[in-house]
């Protein structure tokens, strides 16, 4: 679910046809994100895709499929639509139910999420708060809830594409047709492979993160690594009752190096994935966090829980979710891994990231999940 948005109700988008090869016949609403699309083509952003790169290439796949399209932004409640159309693709459930029953019934209604079942990630991020109670006595407020019901746009679509592997399809199980796509990360040069120290890279482990410290697994990381002689490097704004929480971790041990926020592809992001081994997170739950595939791309070696909806397969590490001694002997046992496995490892991270999390590759399985459900929709309306 995208964070609150900082769009004016009346942003919006009509008619966009910037990739169509002939002319469209047929015409699309989006309800997302339009200000990446407001930009000229030359000078919108080609670093961060989750989630601008995602706003560019939902109605790039739509105008390769054939469509003219419409985009409002995902939380305007006030605007109505005055035209019919073919396929409504919305995000959250702010103006999903109200631009759903405007439509005629032959409309395609998509629901697009960026993570797994609303109801199921509450329960994981009330899950941490608690368990974060039990540990330390306090008690934060959700940093990453979903405030709005999404039920109404999951129970009236005809079909879902989510973000994140089958574990994170699986979260939409009572939902007949739910699709799975992965996220991208745009491509970039990165020498620093041949050029990296492994045998010092397993000390050092990189958490490069989005908002959100609880809902991120910050607390179990420092309250793991915080007592030995690993190096956890913590890139995040850390939310200030947090960071009061763990004042001691993050202040008083050489071995944590906050630095708040770096910025993708800087000199010092570049710096700190040429100095790391692995990218480390313990997040409740996601639909596939785009600043860990960004430093999956400089060959880190992903660790990471069941939560984050990545297959790691045979070169990432699996965190166990909450346990911190058995988050702390994972860790542990990474570090002292063979220095010709961590080699092996980080080519074969980085050789994933291009062929299965390119740009590329999300416009063809968004493009094929779109063509599924209308197809689905049309053999159904048939029988």
């Amino acid at each position: 679910m995208l964070g609150k948005s900082h769009i004016r109700p009346p942003a919006r988008i009509f008619g966009l046809k910037e990739f169509c090869a002939t002319s469209p016949t047929q015409r699309a609403l989006v309800s997302y994100l339009p200000s990446p699309l407001l930009l000229p083509a030359s000078k919108r952003d080609r670093v961060v895709f989750s989630n601008l790169g995602i706003a560019q290439y939902i109605p790039r796949a739509l105008n390769e499929l054939g469509y003219e399209v419409d985009i409002v932004a995902w939380d305007n409640a006030e605007w109505l639509q005055k035209r019919p159309y073919d396929v409504f693709i919305g995000h959250g459930d702010i103006n999903f139910e109200h631009i759903s029953r405007a439509l005629p019934s032959e409309t395609t209604r998509i629901y697009f999420s960026s993570g797994i079942y609303w109801r199921e990630f509450n329960i994981r991020k009330a899950n941490r708060i608690y368990k974060l109670a039990m540990r330390r006595g306090y008690v934060l407020p959700p940093d990453r809830a979903i405030k709005f019901s999404e039920e109404f746009a999951n129970q009236n679509a005809d079909g879902i594409i989510c973000l994140g592997n089958q574990n994170a399809v699986w979260s939409y199980r009572q939902f007949p047709l739910v699709i799975g796509i992965n996220n991208a990360v745009y491509p970039h040069e990165w020498e620093g492979l041949s050029e990296k120290d492994f045998d010092q890279g397993r000390r050092h482990f990189l958490f490069f993160s989005g908002g959100g410290s609880l809902h991120k697994g910050l607390d179990l990381l420092l309250e793991a690594l915080s007592d030995t002689d690993l190096h956890l490097h913590v890139c995040q704004i850390i939310d200030p009752q947090f960071a009061e929480i763990y004042k001691a971790e993050l202040t008083q041990h050489s071995n944590i190096h906050v630095y708040v926020r770096i910025r993708m592809r800087s000199a010092k992001f570049k710096q700190l994935a040429s100095l790391c081994n692995w990218t480390i997170s313990a997040t409740a739950c996601e639909g596939q966090p785009g600043a860990v595939l960004e430093c999956m791309a400089c060959g880190l070696i992903p660790i990471l829980p069941a939560g984050a909806n990545k297959d790691i397969e045979n070169f990432g590490i699996l965190l166990p979710e909450t346990d911190i001694d058995d988050i702390r002997k994972i860790i542990l046992a990474a570090a002292k891994m063979d220095i010709d496995e961590c080699k092996k490892r980080a080519k074969l991270t980085a050789d994933v990231v291009r062929k299965n999390y390119s740009p590329e590759k999300f416009n063809l399985d968004f493009k094929n999940a779109v063509q599924r459900i209308i197809s689905a929709k049309s053999t159904q309306a048939v029988s």
